[in-house]
């Protein structure tokens, strides 16, 4: 009788369990990376909004003249009859139709370097929540040499 040499099937068995393990702990490795990538993902997005919000309202401020209403819980960008309307809620924050999906902690308002509680500004300041890398941003108006030489200028703007 001749013996064919083949594995028998208990070593059959435990490659098959084995490679059974091994695939189920790779596929438990992959979903806590996908978790984590939907973490980093959201993060990105989160600042990209923020950057958005601090390029939008630096060249608003740079642009036109900015009031901050108390009451309304708004900041509006006039020049001629350009207007633009910042409209901040809890959780989120309008400019005109787009809407932004941020949530601010806090806002303060200067005039000169002094804060204001409301009227004209010409710097601002937004402070988001701390689980975000940027907390926040400083928003001002450049102003230039003539601006300080020149007292009766638009209401000190």
């Amino acid at each position: 009788m001749i013996k064919i040499k083949a594995f028998t099937l208990g070593e059959l068995l435990v490659v098959l369990v084995v490679s059974s393990i091994a695939i189920t702990i790779s596929f438990l490795a992959l979903e806590n990376v996908q978790k984590q990538l939907k973490s980093i993902q959201s993060i990105f997005e989160t600042q990209q909004q923020i950057n958005h919000l601090e390029r939008s309202i630096t060249t608003d401020l740079n642009l036109f003249i900015g009031v901050y209403n108390a009451t309304k819980n708004n900041i509006v960008f006039k020049d001629g009859n350009k207007v633009i309307l910042y409209q901040i809620s809890k959780d989120h924050i309008l400019r005109n139709r787009d809407t932004i999906a941020l949530s601010p902690k806090k806002l303060t308002f200067y005039l000169n370097g002094k804060q204001v509680t409301d009227g004209a500004i010409d710097a601002l300041e937004f402070s988001f929540s701390k689980t975000y890398a940027q907390g926040g941003f400083f928003s001002y108006k450049i102003k230039d040499a003539a601006h300080y030489m020149n007292k009766n200028s638009t209401n000190g703007l």
